[in-house]
């Protein structure tokens, strides 16, 4: 992650000098120590080094660009890691003899066709994070970025869609990544579905599996310590969205036997949320025994549902 004014120490700046002139690019040194470009390029020209010029590699780095490209790496990750341009990655790349497919070769465009388990969230998911995008002109496009620190949850859906798309890094100084995908069928579904329409697919709302992606986009669960004097803690759920999409959470709910909760204004939204004992069945419905979920938000749902089955 770049980190703005971050301070470079005595030691810090004599290996970024060392690592410019065996020809590390500004960039990748930038990557490495958690500064900008621009701080890299002033440190260089105070001390008289040269940066490399733009779009040369050594021997060793075309050896190294290889070597990540067949280790799965795509274009782009590869030539922003080493400061040249994506073509020319892929120029190397073909003159090595190595064959380049499509990124999107794979991609299942029936993904969301089906209601099953996975399938219900990975478009609930969607429905809170994702964007669906169309232009005159152009395949329309479903997006979605995440922070890094939940990066492998793109990677599963990547996985889901059976393609190799790659998963970038947005915004080195808050630390996000974004992958997306392009393709008629899936961006009709989701709309279809209901993702900008006023209402959701019937079979949407009754599946615990969507309404578990819709939290696992929109949604936080937590353990809270009770303020002082007490030493006790307690659970809470909360979830955010537009407001048909939260009525119709709420009658989800209702039908599985958890009532009292209401939809209420969230500045320019609208949320649902509770805690104690509503909270730990919200999470038992949602994350019981599901195959898939965003990782640290199924270990808080876990932990959460070991407080219910204790107070049982």
């Amino acid at each position: 992650m770049t980190r703005v004014g971050r301070r470079l120490t005595p030691a810090e700046r004599e290996e970024i000098l060392a690592r410019a002139t065996s020809g590390d690019s500004i960039t990748a040194i930038g990557v490495r120590y958690g500064v900008t470009r621009q701080a890299i390029r002033g440190l260089l020209r105070r001390n008289g080094v040269p940066p490399r010029r733009a779009g040369t590699l050594t021997d060793a780095q075309r050896s190294e660009v290889v070597r990540r490209f067949l280790g799965g790496a795509s274009l782009s990750q590869i030539a922003a890691d080493f400061g040249v341009t994506a073509p020319s990655v892929r120029g190397l790349v073909l003159r090595r003899g190595i064959q380049i497919r499509s990124v999107s070769e794979g991609l299942r465009h029936d993904a969301f066709d089906s209601f099953e388990p996975d399938t219900c969230y990975w478009i609930g998911f969607l429905f809170a994070d994702g964007c669906v995008s169309y232009r005159p002109g152009h395949i329309p496009q479903i997006s979605v970025g995440l922070a890094e620190r939940d990066r492998d949850h793109l990677v599963a859906l990547r996985s889901y869609l059976g393609c190799d798309n790659s998963i970038s890094r947005t915004s080195p100084t808050h630390g996000s990544c974004q992958f997306s995908v392009r393709s008629h069928r899936l961006a009709d579904r989701l709309v279809e579905l209901g993702r900008y329409k006023q209402a959701i697919d019937e079979r949407l709302v009754a599946s615990r599996d969507f309404w578990r992606g819709v939290v696992d986009g929109d949604g936080s669960l937590g353990i809270y310590r009770r303020p002082a004097p007490s030493t006790r803690s307690f659970a809470q759920f909360r979830v955010v969205g537009r407001r048909h999409v939260l009525d119709a959470f709420v009658a989800f709910l209702e039908n599985e036997g958890i009532t009292g909760l209401s939809v209420r204004p969230h500045r320019s939204i609208f949320t649902v949320g509770t805690t104690c004992g509503p909270a730990e069945r919200i999470a038992a419905l949602l994350y019981a025994g599901a195959a898939t979920a965003l990782a640290r938000k199924a270990e808080t749902a876990a932990r959460m549902i070991g407080r219910q089955r204790e107070g049982a």
